[in-house]
């Protein structure tokens, strides 16, 4: 009966974060259907512990469940909410392997895994880390949830049971690799800029275009404004959107460039200044290629990149996004100087 009530109260913080699980279904594009992983979990679950008997308490769980409790509780200091959220899992995860073996957790981790795949954010990521449009992201986490009912069947079918120190060093090994392919774009705080857009900056002459109606559609609460700039034979394009503490009106550049059938050849954190980077995104649709510079800025901080702009949220704050693109008609460095000289070309706004 201790057990019991120990399980269930480890499900306490995942429930401190459902609020935001249901504020990144309600408005976010990219997670509005990630609640289907969370509903499969649970009869794979009941599937994967059905006649499972209850075993000794493994102690050594306590080296998992003590830091996804602090990454959980410690969200005010991360800043990370799909961490938060996929660190609660974990509590629950390791708070069946405590109380119930290692043998009893093994069976369960299939579905542990499915709601891992339901953690926000977690479709543009792979979507990143695979560089391919979001709808094929969500169709590998969805081949990864059949996968895992796979996993569930064979687990019963067999009977085999993983060694827990294999399973833990493959996980610690793939874990540290995910966060160094992010480390710079997760931590990098730069200058703020927020650009004041005229008529006239520097060499380059502008005008404002009024955005059509799928702009507005896509930015729907945000203030959308669209500039295009001309120097000699440059052209250059500028999308401006003020989404106030909306965070889910800020979307992911590459992902907006997917989505509108451009191929996606490079994406890079491009550094400006010591303390001032962007977003550097190489994209072409058939014979047309472009080079975008994307950053995220508030009134006290800029950051380059989607996910350190996800890191340093925080409600109540007042965030603008900026793309800047460039026809690239030779190599890289042409646009490269040309959206240099425009960036440098701009006012800051007091």
């Amino acid at each position: 009966m201790i057990k019991k009530i120990f399980i269930a109260l480890s499900f306490l913080p995942l429930c401190i974060h459902f609020s935001y699980l249901l504020q990144a279904w309600q408005g976010s594009r990219l997670d509005r259907w990630d609640w289907i992983f969370y509903l499969t979990a649970i009869p794979a679950a009941v599937w994967a512990l059905r006649s499972q008997k209850i075993g000794k308490c493994d102690y050594f769980a306590l080296f998992l469940l003590l830091p996804m409790l602090g990454l959980t509780a410690g969200g005010s200091f991360h800043h990370i909410n799909a961490l938060s959220v996929a660190s609660a899992a974990g509590v629950i995860w390791a708070a069946v392997w405590l109380t119930c073996s290692w043998q009893f957790a093994f069976r369960v981790l299939p579905a542990a895994f499915i709601v891992f795949l339901g953690t926000p954010s977690s479709s543009y990521q792979l979507s990143l880390l695979l560089m391919c449009p979001v709808w094929c992201a969500w169709s590998v986490k969805f081949l990864l949830t059949v996968l895992s009912l796979v996993w569930i069947w064979y687990i019963r079918r067999t009977g085999i049971i993983v060694k827990r120190s294999t399973l833990c060093f493959s996980a610690a090994v793939c874990a540290s690799g995910l966060l160094l392919l992010h480390t710079k774009e997760l931590y990098f705080e730069g200058k703020s800029f927020i650009p004041e857009f005229s008529s006239h900056c520097g060499q380059f002459w502008g005008r404002k275009i009024q955005p059509d109606e799928n702009t507005k559609r896509f930015f729907a609460t945000g203030e959308v404004r669209q500039f295009r700039y001309t120097k000699n034979n440059t052209d250059i394009s500028v999308l401006a959107v003020r989404c106030g503490d909306d965070i889910y009106e800020i979307h992911p550049a590459s992902h907006c460039l997917r989505t509108s059938m451009w191929t996606v050849h490079s994406e890079k954190i491009f550094y400006l200044q010591d303390n001032f980077a962007v977003t550097e995104i190489e994209a072409q649709k058939g014979a047309n290629r472009i080079l975008v510079w994307v950053w995220y800025s508030s009134e006290r901080f800029s950051t380059p990149g989607f996910l350190g702009f996800r890191r340093h949220f925080k409600p109540g704050g007042n965030y603008h996004t900026y793309q800047f693109s460039v026809p690239l008609y030779g190599n890289i460095t042409a646009g490269r100087n040309e959206l240099r000289n425009f960036m440098f070309s701009l006012k800051r706004k007091k």
